[in-house]
């Protein structure tokens, strides 16, 4: 079976090794603001706990902190803070030159005129800067660790979950139903999709056996009146040197028995593009003479009409065609002229291209879709299967059709296979 460029397993995959990347980085994220928030704090209520020893006494003293110092102006501050210093800010914490880190709070005391500074110069005290690299080397390997373990039980299962539509996709590809098989598969969705296809495959299985069967039939019913006219032709040629047939009756005679053999290989041909049989071996065909000929056997149709059919076709112009199905298309396209062609000329011309048709054409003679099914120009008697089993044809044999509709036109063209 053709595996898919993104198939449902890997996408499960996927979907579990970035939901633990994105776990394992908020994790690390929330967890390097925890400590370096724990860390701050207690700096911080080192600072408060101090300014609360110096208000609880009339002057100020010495901090009990060897880290702590106290200072009543700006100016005295250390030289590294004092460059990095934003007085108008509520901020407290500073990196200075040489690894230092200070902590700030500033309070008012009624022994001194201006606001104190509390400095914390913390930098031995740190705890998280020393183990800065090994955490994080250890974020990356705990990280890793849950991206591998979630691949695993992403991998076992999606395995788990997508063998049994694997294999009722497998069964849909290689066309390998049997009566029962949705039974094989799980009582899940599943199962619930693998038993409607066996419904949908049965009705086809049904549809499938009542179209042989009417096609078996119909081509029974038609071979059997075919035969009879063929015969009782044979029959009134055979006697036609006795009784002295006219010319004309005797064309006549000949054209009725030529349509009835032609007739019967519609027949075959159409069962077997019916039922996607093997159509017969491509063959050599002069395309001049079997146009003339079609011409010839369709003329009664002009009858009393004013229209004149011109070829224009190189007698040397061979094709390499089934030649049924060629005479099928062509017959089903000239017959289709002739039929709904307004008074004036019908052009037929053909080069190692393609074949042209233009004839003569009243606006309403023409449907808009030329060859949906049951499409037909208002004056015509018949069914509208003419163009539409013509479009059939083509794509058996590898013609392609192109119609092309004016107001006062209708011009065919057949591309021969491999012209483009």
């Amino acid at each position: 079976m053709h595996k898919p460029a993104r198939s449902l397993g890997q996408r499960i995959i996927w979907a579990f090794v970035i939901l633990a990347l994105l776990c394992a980085s908020l994790f690390s994220f929330f967890n390097v603001i925890f400590v370096y928030t724990v860390e701050d704090q207690f700096f911080r209520h080192q600072l408060m706990d101090e300014q609360k020893r110096q208000l609880q006494q009339q002057q100020l003293s010495a901090p009990q902190s060897p880290a702590i110092q106290i200072y009543l102006q700006t100016k005295d501050l250390p030289a590294d803070l004092q460059l990095v210093l934003e007085p108008a800010t509520q901020r407290t914490e500073y990196s200075g030159l040489d690894g230092r880190h200070y902590h700030l709070r500033r309070f008012v005391h009624p022994a001194a005129k201006e606001p104190v500074w509390l400095v914390a110069e913390v930098s031995q005290q740190l705890v998280v800067r020393p183990i800065r690299d090994e955490m994080f080397l250890f974020y990356g390997i705990s990280t890793l660790c849950m991206l591998l373990l979630a691949a695993a039980l992403g991998f076992a299962l999606a395995r788990r979950a997508t063998r049994p539509l694997t294999q009722l996709a497998e069964l849909v590809q290689n066309d390998r139903f049997s009566p029962g098989f949705a039974k094989a598969f799980p009582n899940n969705e599943i199962g619930v999709l693998a038993e409607a296809l066996e419904q949908n495959w049965q009705r086809v299985q049904a549809f499938i056996a009542r179209e042989q069967a009417f096609s078996r039939d119909a081509s029974h019913e038609l071979r059997t009146p075919l035969a009879v006219i063929q015969s009782s032709c044979e029959l009134l040629l055979a006697q036609g040197s006795t009784q002295a047939w006219s010319a004309e009756q005797q064309q006549r005679l000949e054209q009725i028995q030529h349509s009835s053999r032609q007739m019967n290989q519609l027949i075959s041909t159409l069962l077997a593009v019916s039922r996607e049989q093997h159509l017969g071996q491509k063959e050599n065909i002069r395309l001049a003479a079997l146009l003339e000929q079609l011409v010839l056997n369709l003329s009664p149709l002009l009858d009393g009409k004013s229209i004149e059919p011109e070829l224009q076709v190189a007698p040397d112009l061979q094709l390499q065609l089934n030649p049924v199905l060629l005479q099928m298309v062509l017959t089903n396209l000239l017959q289709n002229a002739f039929l709904h062609s307004a008074p004036g000329t019908v052009h037929i011309s053909a080069d190692s291209l393609g074949l042209l048709i233009s004839n003569p054409l009243q606006a309403e003679e023409a449907p808009t879709e030329l060859t949906a099914l049951f499409a037909k120009g208002r004056q015509s008697t018949g069914y509208g299967l003419g163009l539409g089993i013509v479009q059939r044809l083509c794509q058996q044999t590898g013609l392609e059709l192109q119609l092309n509709r004016s107001e006062q036109q209708l011009i065919v063209r057949l591309i021969w296979p491999g012209s483009t």
